[in-house]
Formats: C-alpha cells, sequence, structure tokens
C-alpha cells in the first residue's frame, strides 16, 4: 500500500530555507483537493510507521540472538503490544500532518516564486503539507511557527530514536554472531549460513540508514539552521522509493537458499533448453553420412 500510494501521489520533498514541505502536484491527478491532502497525510503516516517497524525487526533480531527472555512477548498476546508502535507512531505522523502542517497563505506566498524558479510551475498547481519553521526579520528578531516546528522536532526525534535502536541491535547482533562463528563447533555448512546470515545484516543495516535515516537527518539539519537544499531535496524523494525494493535484495544475494530459490524461481520463468543449440537447421548440409552396412 505504501509503495502504491507513492506511485499514485508522486510526493516531491522540498526545502526552502526554513521551510520544509512536501508537494502533491494536483493538475494530473483525478481526486480533488481535499482527498489529496487526506492522502498525503496517510503517506507521512505510511512513513513513520517504517520507521518504527525497521526499529522493531532488529529488536526482534536482537533478542532471538541474545536468546533474551523477552522474546516470548513475541509468542503471546503481548506481541498486540510490539505491533501497536508502528501503528501508534503512523498515526502521530499523519495527524501532525494534516493538523499542524496544512497550507497557510504566508507559506505558499513565501514559497511561491522559489516553486516557479525550481519547477517553471506555479505554486497552485501543487497542494503540500508542511511549512515555515522560523523567520529571521529586518530587525533581527526571529518569528517562530510552532505548529511546524512541533512537527519537525517530533519527527527529527522519532528518526533519531528509530537510528539509535537500529545501530544498537545491529551492531549487538553483529558481535554475538561474530563470536559464535568464531567458537562454533558445527559443520562447515552451518558456519557458511551463519556467515552469510551475518552480511545480510550488516547490509539491512546499513540499506535503512543510507536511504531513509540519513538523508531525511540531513534535510532537517539543513532547514533547522536555514539552509534549505532547495531542489536537491527531492533526492530524499527518490531514496524513500528505492528503499521497498532494494531492503529485501542482500537475503536474495547473499543467503544461498534464498538466493538459490531465487534463481530457480527465474529459470521458471525463462526457461533455458539446449535443444536448439544440438539440433542442426533444416537446411544445413552438415549432416551426418548414414552408417554403410557390409554386411551381405
Amino acid at each position: 500500500m505504501y509503495s502504491t500510494l507513492e506511485i499514485f501521489l508522486v510526493p516531491i520533498h522540498y526545502t526552502v530555507r526554513t521551510t520544509s514541505v512536501v508537494m502533491v502536484h494536483v493538475s494530473d491527478k483525478l481526486l480533488p483537493l481535499l482527498p489529496l491532502r487526506i492522502l498525503n497525510s496517510v503517506y507521512w503516516a505510511f512513513f513513520g510507521s517504517s520507521l518504527a517497524i525497521f526499529a522493531l525487526q532488529f529488536i526482534y533480531r536482537y533478542l532471538t540472538i541474545s536468546m533474551n527472555k523477552m522474546i516470548k512477548t513475541f509468542y503471546s498476546w503481548k506481541i498486540v503490544l510490539w505491533l501497536l508502535i508502528p501503528i501508534v507512531n503512523g498515526i502521530i505522523w499523519g495527524l501532525m500532518g494534516i493538523c499542524l502542517c496544512r497550507p497557510t497563505k504566508e507559506s505558499t506566498e513565501y514559497l511561491r516564486p522559489y516553486v516557479l524558479k525550481d519547477f517553471k510551475t506555479d505554486i497552485d498547481e501543487f497542494d503540500y503539507l508542511g511549512g515555515l519553521m522560523y523567520l529571521k526579520l529586518n530587525d533581527g528578531s526571529f518569528k517562530f511557527y510552532f505548529n511546524t516546528l512541533l512537527t519537525i522536532t517530533v519527527m527529527s526525534v522519532i528518526v533519531s530514536f528509530s537510528f539509535v535502536v537500529i545501530i544498537f541491535c545491529g551492531s549487538k547482533c553483529y558481535l554475538m554472531i561474530s563470536e559464535m562463528n568464531a567458537i562454533t563447533s558445527s559443520s562447515a555448512c552451518s558456519q557458511k549460513l551463519q556467515s552469510q546470515l551475518f552480511y545480510a545484516l550488516v547490509f539491512q543495516t546499513l540499506i535503512p540508514v543510507l536511504l531513509l535515516h540519513f538523508p531525511i537527518s540531513v534535510m532537517f539539519g539543513f532547514v533547522l539552521t536555514d539552509h534549505g537544499l532547495g531542489i536537491y531535496s527531492s533526492i530524499v524523494s527518490i531514496t524513500i522509493s528505492l528503499y521497498p525494493a532494494i531492503d529485501p535484495l542482500p537475503n536474495f544475494f547473499i543467503i544461498s537458499p534464498y538466493r538459490k530459490a531465487a534463481f530457480r524461481c527465474i529459470k521458471r520463468v525463462h526457461p533455458m533448453t539446449d535443444n536448439s543449440i544440438n539440433q542442426a537447421p533444416p537446411n544445413s548440409k552438415n549432416v551426418a553420412a548414414p552408417a554403410i552396412n557390409n554386411t551381405v
């Protein structure tokens, strides 16, 4: 659903100085403005949920490998409490978007010349969620926009917390798998599988960090320091889109059972036969002569 919504909306992350918005082009959409704005907030909710899901995956891996007694909570009714974390997180992100970051006349007029310059399109062709965080006035004082500032602050805290959980649990799993590989007396096949799981874990730790946490953190950091990245903020839209496609690849290419299963599926879809290689063309002159029977 997240990917489908992203394909439909084609959200554009855009920052200008202290302004951060997620824009949706409305003129090429069949839906009216209000449903598009709601869907934009749902997009925010999905992204917030995904950050919690990533952290939850690493918590589960850590508890499993360390054989912590809390792993039992994933096999009882208490798993509902774990599953509520991404749901609640998504609701928070969605409500902040639709309630605190609706378009305002001031933000729209502030963005108008920048959008026209970067996209060659008037801002009225877009709907957005987000806005100004603060402005430095001519007299040197600051005007704060607390709704947007609160939203960015909460989002930054959640992104940072998710990042810390992933790094902590990923590092712990890394060390424990290394220790198991060093002291284990299991078969070579088992050690090979453990090593593959180890490298898959490394890549699956790096992928969300590089494609989600790092770009978002950099973008928010520039906005907070009055140095919005302008059209280059769209890189965040690209990295977010890439994540769902890239995330499962380490398992398919590193872990041999998954890799073999994937290749078998590919061969079934595109079967390769050698019949055409072994058979001579109909008009070929390279036809074997019939055997001569010398018997009388």
